[in-house]
Formats: structure tokens, sequence, C-alpha cells
């Protein structure tokens, strides 16, 4: 693409002289190496639009499904991860008697319910013969998602045969197959976003049969031995486009009865009965019945997986036309071309070669208008809160080790709504290149990010919700769409 330049060699600038003043004050005392010259010019800058190959998979949510568009084409999101396996103090089998359904333990009023000459239970002791009804694989997921809600899709759940690395050291392009074989289905289902807001995959009886003994026979104390035994999970989608879903909760239920002495009242008389003997209409129905969650939190590891099956084929089609793009998660890069060079040639040619050690920027804004694509897509067509432009070999530290823009190799820019645009403040930088730092604008790239408060700072992560950006090239018609560098500088005397 063309870098245009356009100089103005009088726009704002102020050229201080000395002046007569009966009282000796004002500029007629500054001394004369102190007068300053003040300038201002214009460049374009150009992009262009290349593959990104992973993003760190660092994230608070996991995401899953599969999402087709027109101008990126297919977006598959999977996630792999352990399970908690600590239970604190929650003891199995749990024995509390509570006075509310709303938490954990059995209803003081639960044996009332099922015959009315019961009166509420006051202890239930010597809890034994535990054994597990079923466990369910849960995907909690909100309202946040990208595409169709009601097109039905399948996922299939499998058991991981290595442990996973750490969350900080995984990446979204990971292979499955490092850690999942497929030799173990656990289940599979279907489901629609339309309906509950929570997919279900009963484990079959053996299995779970198996989770439960452990807490049953107390085989565990920690983490570790609890993932030498259940390693974790990959959830793999199997079947249809339709939507992107975010999920906020994963992990595994555990239901669970057992018998227990059940001290109770009896037509008001103080009574003891165990749970498995009590009939009801020629049947035995047990009360004692409970649950336990082992979630997928924050304290294990996990990944999430992205793909796009389709998108070098989109990309070739994108790079005919005269804009570079954005995509997220996990998808294009925007490649950023700073002609720096005739910047300083600017100066030089201004101020003289032998002054350029004397010229200090007030100001260096690159900015960046963004285009609305206008077209049918269920991406999201709001611009991203924050927009980072940083060196391409910087990305994985950054973001590995949580670091802060540092306005030399790494700067973040806030969406203005009022002018459609990212504007960067590179004047720092800028500054080190007149310095002799040559490569401080080399191999810069574009992408979205996600501002979180720290306290009192802001720590940045890669965006991996599903989002696209549209930038005008630099020979745009139009001047006031291609990205361009402002800058002033001021030359002392």
């Amino acid at each position: 693409m063309n870098r245009l330049f356009i100089y103005f060699p009088c726009l704002l600038a102020l050229v201080f002289s000395s002046c007569e003043d009966d009282d000796g004050i004002g500029l007629s005392v500054q001394p004369d190496e102190d007068f300053l010259s003040t300038y201002s010019a214009r460049v374009y800058c150009s992009t262009g639009t290349e593959k990104c190959d992973s993003v760190l998979a660092k994230s608070d949510y996991l995401y899953l499904g599969q999402y087709a568009d027109d101008m990126f084409g297919i977006t598959r999101a999977e996630f792999m991860t352990q399970i908690d396996g600590r239970l604190g103090n929650l003891q199995i089998p749990d024995t509390t008697v509570s006075n509310s359904n709303s938490v954990s333990g059995i209803s003081t009023g639960i044996l009332n319910a099922i015959d009315d000459h019961y009166g509420n239970i006051s202890s239930i002791r010597n809890g034994r013969d535990v054994k597990v009804d079923s466990v369910v694989f849960y995907i909690q997921y909100s309202n946040s998602y990208v595409g169709d809600s009601t097109a039905l899709q399948s996922i299939k759940l499998y058991e991981l045969n290595k442990t996973l690395p750490s969350m900080n050291a995984s990446f979204s392009n990971m292979k499955v197959e490092d850690y999942c074989d497929k030799s173990v289905l656990l289940g599979k289902t279907t489901y629609r976003i339309c309906g509950d807001k929570t997919i279900r995959i009963k484990l079959d009886d053996e299995y779970a049969q198996k989770l439960m003994d452990v807490y049953v026979n107390k085989t565990i104390s920690t983490q570790e031995e609890f993932c030498d035994l259940y390693k974790g999970f990959y959830i793999s989608h199997s079947f249809n486009e339709g939507a992107v879903i975010t999920c906020t909760s994963v992990g595994l239920q555990v239901y669970y009865s057992f018998d227990g002495d059940i001290y109770t009242k009896y037509d008001g008389r103080d009574t003891v009965v165990t749970g498995r003997s009590i009939i009801v209409n020629g049947r035995n129905v047990n009360p004692l019945v409970s649950s336990f969650l082992l979630t997928a939190n924050k304290g294990v590891n996990q990944v999430n997986l992205f793909s796009h099956p389709d998108l070098d084929e989109k990309l070739e089609t994108l790079k005919t036309l005269p804009y570079s793009y954005i995509f997220t998660p996990a998808g294009l890069y925007a490649n950023v071309t700073i002609p720096i060079e005739d910047v300083k040639d600017s100066i030089v040619k201004t101020v003289g070669a032998g002054n350029v050690s004397n010229v200090m920027f007030n100001a260096v804004k690159l900015k960046f208008p963004i285009e609305k694509l206008n077209w049918k897509t269920y991406l999201s067509k709001t611009p991203n809160a924050y927009l980072m432009m940083i060196k391409r070999d910087k990305i994985v530290d950054f973001f590995y080790n949580n670091n802060g823009p540092d306005a030399l190799e790494s700067f973040v820019a806030v969406y203005d709504t009022a002018s459609a645009s990212y504007s960067f403040d590179i004047a720092f930088a800028a500054q080190q290149y007149l310095k002799g730092n040559e490569q401080v604008f080399d191999d810069l790239v574009l992408l979205p990010v996600t501002g979180m408060s720290a306290g009192s700072n802001v720590c940045y992560k890669q965006t991996l919700t599903t989002s696209a950006l549209r930038l005008h090239a630099s020979d745009e018609k139009n001047a006031k769409k291609r990205p361009s560098l402002d800058f002033v500088y001021t030359r002392r005397q």
C-alpha cells in the first residue's frame, strides 16, 4: 500500500525572538539557546491482514459450540478441563439436618412430607451404606452467545488420559490427541440454547460408582491424587453449526443415597427409623438422599480450544478487498506499518540533520478509524472497548506474565465512540527512535483485549469472544478514514 506524506511547514510554527522590555522581564532575558520552534505534520500508515496461530487460553470462562459466518467462515469452540476433587469440610454421607431446602443437608420436614404422622427430624446418625444414584457432567451457560439459539447441536464427553499443563502455558491450538485418545466416551447429548441454561450428560453407572467410592473410602486427600485418578475431560462439538455459548460453570454433580438412623417423632412419640426401612404405599421411600458438586474452577487447569477450519480460504478473498481485518477469537490480526523513517526525514529537512538531537516530541498520536461491518452475521458489530498494538514476538510474554503496556513495545487505546476510532499515544517510542532505537516500530500487530481491574491497575487479556473489526487502507479516498500518524515536535534553538 502507498504511504502518503503531508507536511505543513508553517502550521503551528512558533518562532520566538527577543523583544524590548523596559522592565527587563520577558523573552528578552531568556538565553538564546532556550528559544523554541514548534512544528507539526502527518503521515499515513498502512495495515494488512494475517492469521493468528493461537492465543493464550487464559480466561474466566469456557466456550463451546460452532458458528458459521459468511465472511470469516466456521468458528469452533471446545475445551479441556480438570475437575477440582476437593470437598473441603463436606462429609460423605452428609448427615446435616437443615431448616431449609435451600441449603445442603436433609430437610427437617422431609419425613412429614412423606407421612404426616412424622414430626421434624432432630438428627441423623450413623450414616452408612452409601450408594451412588447418578453422576451428571453439567455445563451452565449465560445468555451471552453468538449464533442461532434454536439450532440443535450435539456434544461428546471424553476422558483425558494425560494431565493438562498449567493454564498459563495453555494455548488455543493445543492438540487434543496429546491429552485424549478418545478411547473412553463418557457420554453425549444434544441441546438447544433456547431451552434450559444447563446442559447435562449422564455418566454410566460403573463410572459413577467408581467416582463415589473415592469419597466413601477416602482414598484421596489432595488435588494431585484426584488428578492421578481423573485427569480431566474433553468436551467436543460433534454436530451442526448453531452457536457458541459462554460457559459460566462446569463440573460433576454427584447424587447419592445412604442409610442411617433418623431421630424423629411419630404420632408425637420420639422414635428412630432407618432411611431404607420407610415404606409408603407398599414401596420403599428413602429420604436420605444428597448430592455434591465437583467444579472446574480457577484452581484447576483449563484450555479453551478454538479452530477455524476454512479461514485460509476466507482470507484469500478478504485480501482482495481494500481493507484490513481483525477477527476473534484466535482468528485474524491486523499488522501495522508506521513510516517512521518518513517522519525522521521530514524532521531532518525542517531542522537540519545536526539539530535532530534537539528535537522533543510534544505529541505523537496514531489513529485508526474503524469501519463497522455491515453484513449478515451474529458476530458483535460493536467495536471492542480496548485495542492493543504490540510487537508480535512480545505477545506471549505480555499475557503470560500479566504485563502492562510499556509505551515502547506495547500500547493500549480505548475506543472513542465520537470519532469511531482508536488513538494510540506513541510519543515515548517515537522519542526513542530518534535516539537510535530503530527497531522500536518493527513488526507491530493490532489485537482486541479485555481490560480488567486489579486494584488500582488494569490488566489485559486477549479477547476470546467472537467479534470483528475492519480498517481502511492508507490509500482510501476519504483521508479522514485512513490510519494516520499526527506528530507535534519542538526544536530547541
